[in-house]
């Protein structure tokens, strides 16, 4: 097979520059032999107080396990019906112990959100280099595919993986400093490059990430440099105490059209950048489900965590009504299937897949930034 056929966008086995162009391959994640990763430094800032930091690792329900797997099926179903190639994580035993010179852990935690772990740009998945020591080997149960893909042409990247010693973290953060702040009160140190893949969002030649409790902007400046001149990395800044991830912050829906949390506003020039280069933002509906779930990591907000099938198909939660509504008046196909149960281990639809394989090419999305 020669080298050019590659250069092909149509012809390539891993192609996804954005959120919305048609997809054809994807991973959807799993949840059996699941863990619930015990308190760790990463989390201080869901858990301020030293008597909130107690917690253990514990082996998850059987019935909760089943209740998710049933619905991540459904959603594995509903994407081939949408002549969607599906792929999935092989399984593994998350509660097992990890210790390294730097840290032990007495459980790890789940593959059900392989869009924390994996960040396609082009034709290059890029494993990423994550901040919660129970996820130091989240990698492993994708790497059967990702070799798969890269014996058929794709680039494949394992980002520098941080040691997660002590000094990684911000030992005193705490409450009374006042809630996070990617500049004033940080979670992370600068030490090494940190970042979880859901902390990016794609746009074509640019690319917005948020610095979180997850996510340092050494992380950033090591993926922009990676990356090269073909892509624009920006920081984007919101009003979120605990800020993980921005898939239920600022969502792309498509070309020109963005959605934003509106109780976790941006901080500075944002929404006007957006309408400068001609892009619609609407604000999106939270939740009908209420504010807190059994992860910190879901909050009333988890109604913006949806899919794109393409630019005019969105897969959203059956209960969200108000949020369902809200696409169809966008001019949205919505599919609306019932996906609650897997919110307990850590995120919705566009959290518990990755877009492998999306027909379309890297574009400029705002021309602004081009003149």
């Amino acid at each position: 097979m020669s080298a050019e056929k590659f250069d092909n966008p149509a012809q390539r086995v891993v192609n996804s520059y954005n959120g919305w162009d048609p997809l054809e391959e994807v991973i959807v994640g799993r949840v059996e032999n699941s863990a619930s990763p015990g308190f760790e430094p990463a989390l201080r800032p869901y858990f301020p107080a030293p008597e909130q930091r107690s917690f253990k690792s514990a082996r998850r329900d059987d019935e909760e396990i089943e209740a998710a797997t049933q619905q991540l099926n459904t959603l594995a179903r509903v994407l081939e019906s949408e002549n969607v190639v599906v792929r999935r994580p092989t399984t593994t035993d998350f509660f097992t112990e990890v210790k390294t010179p730097s840290f032990e852990v007495r459980s790890q935690n789940t593959s059900a959100c392989p869009r924390d772990v994996l960040l396609v740009v082009g034709d290059e998945i890029i494993e990423a280099p994550m901040a919660m020591r129970s996820r130091f080997f989240e990698y492993l149960p994708y790497r059967k595919l990702v070799r798969e893909y890269f014996e058929q042409g794709a680039k494949w990247t394992a980002a520098p993986k941080p040691s997660m010693g002590d000094e990684m973290y911000v030992q005193d953060f705490s409450v009374a400093d006042g809630p996070f702040d990617a500049d004033e009160h940080p979670a992370l140190t600068d030490l090494e490059p940190c970042f979880d893949a859901a902390s990016f969002s794609r746009m074509g030649k640019d690319i917005f990430y948020q610095p979180d409790i997850v996510t340092n902007d050494f992380g950033a400046r090591w993926l922009a440099r990676h990356l090269g001149p073909e892509y624009r990395l920006h920081r984007v800044r919101f009003r979120d105490p605990h800020p993980q991830h921005i898939d239920a912050t600022m969502v792309p829906l498509r070309a020109g059209l963005v959605m934003i949390n509106p109780e976790r506003p941006p901080i500075g020039d944002t929404i006007a950048f957006f309408e400068q280069n001609g892009w619609r933002v609407v604000a999106a509906e939270p939740s009908v489900r209420g504010s807190f779930y059994s992860t910190p990591e879901v909050s009333n907000w988890i109604s913006m965590n949806v899919f794109n099938v393409n630019e005019e198909t969105v897969i959203c939660e059956e209960r969200e009504k108000p949020m369902i509504e809200l696409f169809k008046s966008l001019g949205f196909r919505v599919i609306a299937i019932p996906f609650t149960n897997v919110y307990h281990f850590g995120g919705s639809f566009h959290c518990c897949t990755v877009d492998i394989r999306r027909a379309g090419e890297r574009k400029s999305y705002f021309p602004a930034l081009d003149s």
